[in-house]
């Protein structure tokens, strides 16, 4: 077996800086995308919280109140399994592309000692022609010279044997550990938007179900019983005055909301990634492990 050229050298050298430059871009783009996945999350939850917040202080209109907390829950539910997806991007394919910056860096040290060990041999070989011209009849120096070739020759051959067993695995491993992250990263999209399309579809029917004619009419009787109220107090009854002036003390709202509002206890943030049917992640899980045997 010849040793490695040079030519071989340097085709070798740019196929392993190539997966390095590549492999980087790579990796910078879906680090980019999971952080911003990351903070839609962060965000999806902060409109959770503000719906619940409201649906919780919602008093008079039944209906809006129902279906802002129930819309609330199902929105954080799918910011649940937006972070299980947050977290396999960082560990399944973020986490495996940036592997290679160490898997590039060991080729490359190994191709250096290979191109290393082939200039040595070249170097024993010049030298060789070099006594061979200059001392013709020096037999000493001739032989000693052809066993330093000979020595570096056999390292040559046995290191240009190492770089191609080397090369091989590389691109193996470059290749299969390559798809195996795109189908991982496919298959967490897949899983993660059939989870969010069935909770969105849940989402959308919970904001249908608000009943705009009878919230309206809550609305107005209990304005006109602040205003029955309010007229008795202008025509000098002192004790409705009193009451009317009480009741809406601190507050251009109903007393019904005033009492809501001062008995609302703070929200816990664990609360808002309770789902009304206690979604529970491992659905994500199903759906991940079904798309992975179909693939196989």
């Amino acid at each position: 077996m010849r040793p490695a050229g040079t030519g071989q050298m340097k085709f070798m050298q740019e196929r392993v800086a190539g997966v390095e430059k590549h492999f980087g871009h790579i990796c910078s783009a879906l680090g980019a995308y999971t952080r911003k996945e990351a903070k839609l999350r962060d965000k999806g939850d902060e409109v959770s919280r503000a719906l619940q917040d409201y649906g919780e202080e919602e008093s008079l209109n039944k209906s809006l109140r129902a279906a802002l907390c129930e819309t609330a829950d199902t929105l954080a539910a799918v910011q649940d399994y937006r972070d299980v997806k947050v977290e396999r991007l960082e560990a399944r394919v973020v986490g495996e592309v940036a592997m290679y910056g160490g898997v590039c860096r060991t080729a490359r040290d190994e191709l250096k000692r290979g191109f290393d060990t082939r200039q040595r041999e070249i170097a024993h070989r010049r030298s060789l022609e070099k006594v061979k011209t200059r001392h013709p009849q020096n037999r000493q120096q001739i032989i000693i010279a052809e066993t330093k070739l000979q020595k570096a020759t056999a390292e040559a051959q046995r290191a240009c044997h190492n770089l191609e067993d080397m090369t091989d695995q590389f691109e193996q491993k470059k290749i299969s550990d390559l798809k195996k992250i795109l189908k991982e990263f496919v298959q967490n999209e897949i899983a993660f938007h059939a989870k969010a399309l069935e909770l969105y579809t849940r989402a959308y029917n919970q904001v249908s179900s608000i009943e705009e004619d009878e919230d309206l009419e809550a609305f107005r009787n209990a304005r006109d019983v602040f205003d029955a109220e309010f007229r008795n107090a202008l025509k000098g009854n002192a004790v409705g005055r009193v009451e009317a002036v009480g009741a809406g003390e601190g507050s251009s709202l109903s007393p019904v909301i005033v009492t809501s509002r001062r008995n609302r206890l703070p929200r816990k943030k664990g609360e808002l990634k309770k789902s009304m049917e206690k979604l529970q992640v491992e659905d994500y899980e199903e759906i991940h492990q079904s798309t992975s045997s179909e693939d196989d």
